[in-house]
């Protein structure tokens, strides 16, 4: 630090630090955001004594710091915060004590200095004079005294009042000695030699205070024409003591991470104390004189150089010589060597001070690593060369001077009449000259407001970069820009950069367009999926009214056995019909979500197509529809394929049943199926299916594949549909890897051609075992686990009627408990419901797999559920049940079931 320098700190209305230069941080190392400025600049509990806040002084004050022996003038400015509150910005300026009071007085008028000097040395002493060299004459600026020194008079002679002063005030023990220092020959003699001096002396009234008069001269020892003299109480050196003491602490406090520190007396030439976080630290010896330490500590830094340097710096004279000339702190960086014997970054600082119990000059010597800052600053200069790379115009700010450098100018020519120096421009001249060039008219105040320097300021004291868009003229047309702030938190470096963005407008605008189109088209699938519910709640109370008022009716007619017949036939299908509506539903959920499984199981494809065409044949009758197929003869060369039959009939019979559902009285559906060329042991084959219905229009074609959709929405009264026939034929098609497409013409018919590709598989992967015979489960004992009262009561029913012996219960913990206290052979097989609460199905069947007994692995166990899906199906069976029935249940396939897994000849089969 300089003999004079300079520093600024800010606060709030509560002695709160805002902010701070690196001058003040330098001085006071103990500044930090939020801390109280008394705390961090004097280690008090309270304002300063001569805090120009608290006391209400306007314009600069003057004292003498106590510690480090600096006159320090300080000047308190009032701020309004961006929250509207009140707060001080505090600018100081220090200059050693043994250096002329005149230059600490910012002026540059000679004529003034005496005056200035007395004005800012009044606000901190309790008198001041000045004293005119070739008169003799005092002029009193200021007293404070009602006693001592309150007999000096305006215009009174120098050498009456001092001789009466001294006689009358001045301790017997001291006149001869205040007397021989303030003989005004002497004083003049000595004046000539140093710029200012102290006598200290103690003054006797009602009781005794200790006092010194500061006496400098106003000019050059050869021209001087007046000195100053300032009287100050010495009464408060306790206090002074204290913020020794406290700085001291907290200035230790505040270094606990370096790697080592040093307090040291530099006028009794001695190490006071050791401490760091490095081991090398305590390898000094304690003992040793400063200069020999200095030499010890420098042998840990490699560059032969910095080690001189550092040997120079740090010795004993050289700090105390730094102190002489005003310098409170001493910095060196260099490379030095760790505990882990690698060289890093280090940063020395010696911190000066004088403790005042024993006017004994002091410093702390303290090392820290800062590889990490250099890094910091290294990354901060890859930023702008980043920077300068990738955007037109680069510029390095600097908010204190409130000026621009240039680093790179690519779009536009620099106005030579801004320039200051060294391609530096006052930042508003400049940037306002650009806007009006080059910033499109509509966007010219906005900009101007976003890069206004205080603005720009306040943005990164709470964030690290700060940017905006804009649009500019030119030759070719309007272009889009970015402005870029970065600032550095540790360097404080601010860069701005300027970048065309018309490619990431672009991109912007498009993808606007994407996200407004696919907004658009989620509002339409919502609708469509409300309207849908809507028919769906309409479809699915059509039947069930149907079977409710149909059980209504029943009660009526008890007695009539042919009515109520009647009636459940109609019953039945209307439940059919509500059971198709919930699967449509339930499938194309699966769908949506991705969650359909597909078997890949080997079957016969000719067998399969006979199979479709039987249940086919049978609705096409009853609609009075001709319904026939061709099959291909390569089909039969080669029919045996692996893929999932079961999905692949449940996608044919929604391309089916639309065909008879929309076909006309006595019309007709073909079928042509071919096999297409393939290879890799592919069977390729194309159903062709073409009906002569009422055709399909060209708009609705375009979207016959989206959900919950259909041509005509009274359509479904007529055709009972559900819109999603097509959507899960096409889905199911293309999870098989296959395809659809479809012409139509209005009025004459539609055609369908599906493609799908099978694996080929050998006839001999097909199981060729003989279907059971056997259907009666007469005396057969069955264990039942079903928690609805209702469906339990109607299996039970269904199950006794057959003949079977029924053992009811109502979760899976019930049956596992069941099975395991009766003997073995008490049960032949489980039917199992899977969601049952205490314990589930699978769980059940576990738990009954795990039994210590014969039949715990084999008795079958048959799952009856509503999770009718094909993973349910896989899931059954992993958890190691035999069979899946799916509810509502088919008493038939139930029954038949049941019969085959109780006959050892058919168990392997009915596991297919």
């Amino acid at each position: 630090m300089n003999t004079h320098s300079s520093g600024y700190y800010s606060i709030d209305k509560d002695y709160n630090i805002l902010s701070y230069n690196d001058t003040a941080k330098q001085l006071y190392p103990n500044l930090q955001p939020g801390v109280k400025c008394y705390k961090a600049l004097m280690g008090l509990d309270s304002p300063c004594p001569p805090c120009p806040v608290a006391l209400g002084i306007q314009g600069p004050k003057t004292y003498l710091d106590p510690i480090r022996h600096i006159y320090e003038t300080v000047d308190a400015v009032e701020t309004v915060q961006p929250d509207g509150s009140r707060g001080h910005a505090l600018v100081f300026s220090t200059v050693a004590e043994g250096e002329s009071l005149s230059k600490s007085i910012p002026t540059g008028e000679n004529s003034l200095r005496l005056l200035g000097a007395i004005n800012l040395l009044a606000s901190d002493y309790m008198s001041v004079y000045g004293v005119n060299r070739e008169t003799g004459k005092i002029s009193v600026y200021r007293s404070r005294f009602t006693d001592a020194f309150a007999d000096i008079k305006d215009n009174a002679d120098y050498k009456l009042s001092f001789n009466f002063l001294i006689q009358k005030y001045i301790h017997p023990d001291e006149r001869s000695y205040v007397s021989r220092h303030l003989n005004y020959e002497t004083l003049l003699e000595r004046l000539s030699q140093e710029a200012s001096f102290k006598i200290h002396f103690r003054v006797v009234t009602d009781t005794v205070h200790y006092y010194y008069l500061l006496i400098a001269r106003n000019g050059n020892a050869d021209d001087y024409r007046d000195f100053v003299i300032a009287v100050a109480c010495e009464d408060n050196d306790v206090t002074a003591r204290k913020i020794y003491e406290n700085q001291l602490h907290s200035l230790l406090a505040s270094i606990t991470h370096a790697a080592g520190y040093f307090h040291l007396d530099l006028t009794d030439d001695k190490i006071l104390k050791i401490g760091g976080t490095s081991a090398l630290a305590y390898k000094i010896d304690a003992d040793a004189s400063i200069d020999h330490f200095i030499a010890e500590t420098a042998v840990f830094i490699p560059v032969l150089k910095d080690r001189n340097d550092f040997i120079n710096t740090f010795c004993r004279s050289s700090l105390m010589k730094s102190y002489e000339d005003g310098q409170v702190e001493v910095t060196r960086v260099s490379r030095c060597l760790y505990d882990d014997n690698i060289t890093r970054l280090s940063k020395y600082v010696t911190r000066l001070l004088l403790n005042p119990s024993n006017n004994h000059l002091e410093a702390i010597l303290y090392g820290e690593d800062v590889t990490r800052t250099q890094e910091a600053y290294e990354t901060q200069v890859s930023i702008v060369q980043t920077l300068s790379s990738n955007y037109l115009n680069v510029y390095l700010i600097n908010p204190r001077e409130k000026t621009l450098s240039v680093i790179k100018q690519e779009d536009r020519d620099v106005p030579a009449p801004d320039k200051k120096h060294n391609n530096t421009y006052p930042y508003d001249l400049f940037l306002l000259d650009y806007i009006r060039q080059r910033v499109y008219p509509d966007d010219r105040t906005m900009l101007e407001e976003s890069l206004e320097l205080d603005n720009v300021m306040s943005v990164l004291s709470g964030q690290s970069e700060y940017k905006g868009n804009y649009r500019i003229n030119d030759r070719d047309g309007i272009h889009y820009y970015q402005f870029r702030f970065i600032k550095n938190e540790d360097s404080g470096i601010i860069v701005l950069g300027f970048l065309n963005v018309d490619d990431v407008v672009e991109s912007e605008i498009r993808h606007q367009k994407l996200l407004k189109e696919a907004l658009d088209t989620a509002e339409r699938a919502n609708a469509e999926k409300s309207n849908f519910l809507s028919r769906m709640s309409h479809d699915m109370r059509t039947p069930l009214n149907g079977i409710i008022g149909l059980l209504e009716i029943d009660k009526k007619h008890e007695n009539d056995i042919g009515f109520l017949k009647s009636n459940r036939e109609k019953a039945f299908i209307s439940a059919s019909h509500l059971l198709s509506l919930i699967n449509d539903v339930l499938d194309m959920s699966k769908i949506e979500e991705g969650g359909l499984v597909l078997n890949h199981e080997p079957f016969d494809l000719i067998r399969y197509e006979k199979e479709t065409q039987m249940l086919i044949d049978m609705q096409a009758q009853k609609n009075g529809i001709d319904f026939t197929v061709h099959i291909a003869p390569e089909i039969y060369e080669h029919p045996f394929v692996y893929g999932s039959p079961l999905h692949l009939r449940r996608a044919m019979m929604n391309i089916y049943s639309n065909c008879i559902k929309y076909n006309r009285e006595n019309g007709a559906i073909h079928t042509e199926i071919h096999a297409l060329p393939s290879h890799d042991h592919k069977l390729v084959c194309r159903w062709t299916i073409s009906d002569t219905g009422i055709g399909i229009n060209k708009e609705y074609l375009e979207k016959i594949f989206e959900p919950f959709t259909q041509e005509n929405m009274d359509a479904r009264s007529v055709y009972h549909g559900t819109g999603l026939g097509m959507s899960i034929a096409k889905a199911l098609f293309e999870q098989m890897g296959g395809t659809i497409e479809i012409s139509s013409t209005p009025g004459i018919g539609s055609t369908f051609v599906i493609t799908l590709p099978f694996e080929e598989a050998e006839e001999t992967d097909i199981s060729s075992e003989p279907e059971s015979e056997r259907n009666s489960i007469q005396g057969i004992k069955i264990l039942l686990a079903e928690d609805n009262e209702i469906n339990r009561e109607v299996a039970q029913v269904l199950l006794e009627e057959e003949g079977a012996v029924v053992t009811a219960v109502s979760n899976g913990r019930e049956a596992v408990k069941l099975f395991s206290r009766h003997p073995e052979g008490t049960f032949d097989v489980i039917l199992m419901d899977i969601m049952m609460p205490l314990m589930d199905g699978y769980e059940a069947t576990r738990q009954i797999r795990k039994l210590d007994r014969t039949d715990a692995s084999s008795i079958p166990i048959i799952a009856l559920t509503a999770n009718a899906f094909a993973e349910d199906v896989r899931h059954a069976l992993d958890c190691g049940m035999n069979a899946h029935l799916a509810k509502p249940l088919d008493v038939k396939k139930m029954i038949h079931t049941i019969a085959c897994y109780c006959s050892r000849v058919c168990i392997s089969h009915c596991k297919k």
